[in-house]
């Protein structure tokens, strides 16, 4: 990525070009679409169940809360998601709620679908809410789906009330309520109508944050912290406030990733002993790289709210796992504020005469101060000269004022020129 040089100066040339990121659309697609808009109105369709019968969402849409649940069968944790579901069905049989589990297997016969459902009847439970058969896909791309499982909210007045994106057993609590919320909504209360309003998208994300209880046992019993503290409630104290706080990075490194920034993170200490002995200082806000920095600067509370929260000891690790509404348009704009773009550039340092230790402290320093970097890819190394390639969340001028803002101790920075296109710097490292 940087150069560094071991004595005169060094001249770094640096080819900055937007990366061609074109995603296609597909199921499996690791790029989020977006989404339609939370408040939204839900488009309806119609659609045969495996029996053949069409179903009509118009016939429900601002009737009742419904829940769309986009499945395939070669999708073990759309599965789970639907046995989960079932629970609801169960409690409500089909009253003050409609679920509907869309299938979106595109080559699969409808046969083969019957006797999947067929099986998972026999060995592990039935579905008796309705299961539609989407084969075209077009109701996933009408509601922008972009991988399964994904679930849609819509609310008793038939708009959009939140999407869900993979899902996990932990995220089963919170996912139920979140759908019972919708059906407890008091709608007895006639609300005039009034001027339209201009509703920001939001996303919903679930993240665990997890902390080790760091100390000394004893046939299984906790005796003593790392510290000396012989209190266990003060030593879980700590332990719950640096899961609690792994939960906030966890939130904001899904969250910039809905909006297509990836940036560089390295992974918090959450355990206690590495090679190198105990740690004590394991905090997940602060572990030198683009992604604390990022973190030191946004102001949580403008962007996330906490929709519910779950908080468990399992052995001595600490679990917290948090259900966030995300202001997505309002991060958007916050990032921008920044400097952050959303496609990343791919940038070229050519390094000349410089040694690979000098070329790895450079990169190391960078990585410590820079609030842009995303991925970085091994140098290339030939005869009298190497160069690296690093992707960067904003522009030429931005990440070159960044640059010269940066303390890299005896090695010195100049730039030297900043197009849109290109940017040379000169490197030296002092006497």
């Amino acid at each position: 990525m940087r150069a560094k040089i071991l004595s005169a100066s060094l001249l770094i040339l640096i080819v900055l070009v937007a990366s061609s990121g074109a995603s296609a659309q597909e199921v499996a697609a690791q790029q989020l679409s977006e989404p339609l808009p939370s408040g939204g109105p839900a488009p309806s369709f119609n659609l045969p169940d495996v029996r053949g019968v069409d179903f009509d969402l118009s016939n429900f849409i601002g009737n009742t809360p419904i829940v769309l649940s986009f499945w395939s069968i070669y999708c073990e944790s759309c599965v789970e998601e639907m046995l989960s579901l079932q629970k609801l069905e169960e409690k409500y049989k089909g009253k003050d709620l409609v679920i509907l589990a869309i299938n979106e297997d595109i080559r699969v016969s409808i046969d083969r679908i019957r006797r999947f459902l067929t099986r998972l009847e026999n060995f592990r439970g039935k579905i008796t809410y309705p299961v539609l058969f989407d084969q075209d896909s077009k109701v996933f791309t009408l509601y922008r789906g972009a991988y399964l499982p994904t679930l849609v909210l819509i609310d008793r007045n038939g708009r959009i009330a939140s999407y869900y994106r993979g899902y996990t057993p932990e995220k089963e609590p919170s996912l139920l309520a979140s759908i019972e919320s919708l059906i407890e909504e008091d709608v007895a209360v006639a609300v005039p109508p009034g001027p339209p309003m201009v509703v920001d998208r939001s996303e919903i994300v679930t993240v665990t944050g997890m902390a080790a209880l760091c100390g000394f046992y004893d046939e299984g019993r906790w005796q003593k912290s790392f510290t000396g503290n012989d209190s266990f409630e003060q030593e879980l104290e700590l332990t719950r406030d640096l899961a609690r706080r792994d939960a906030t990075r966890q939130t904001v490194l899904e969250s910039i990733r809905l909006l297509g920034v990836g940036l560089f993170s390295h992974e918090p200490i959450r355990g206690c002993i590495d090679d190198l002995g105990i740690h004590l200082d394991r905090d997940p806000l602060d572990t030198d790289d683009p992604l604390s920095n990022l973190l030191g600067l946004l102001n949580y509370s403008d962007y996330f709210v906490t929709l519910h929260e779950q908080e468990k000891l399992i052995g001595n690790r600490y679990f917290v796992t948090r259900e966030v509404r995300v202001a997505i348009d309002a991060l958007a704009e916050g990032l921008a504020a920044l400097g952050y773009i959303f496609d990343p550039l791919r940038i070229e340092f050519a390094y000349v005469n410089m040694s690979q230790l000098d070329q790895k402290d450079f990169i190391l320093s960078l990585l410590r101060q820079s609030k842009y970097i995303g991925s970085l890819e091994n140098p290339v190394f030939t005869t009298h000269s190497s160069s690296q390639v690093l992707e960067v969340f904003t522009s030429s001028q931005g990440f070159a004022e960044e640059i010269l803002k940066m303390d890299f101790a005896q090695l010195k920075v100049f730039v030297e020129q900043v197009t849109p296109s290109s940017l040379e710097l000169e490197i030296w490292k002092e006497q």
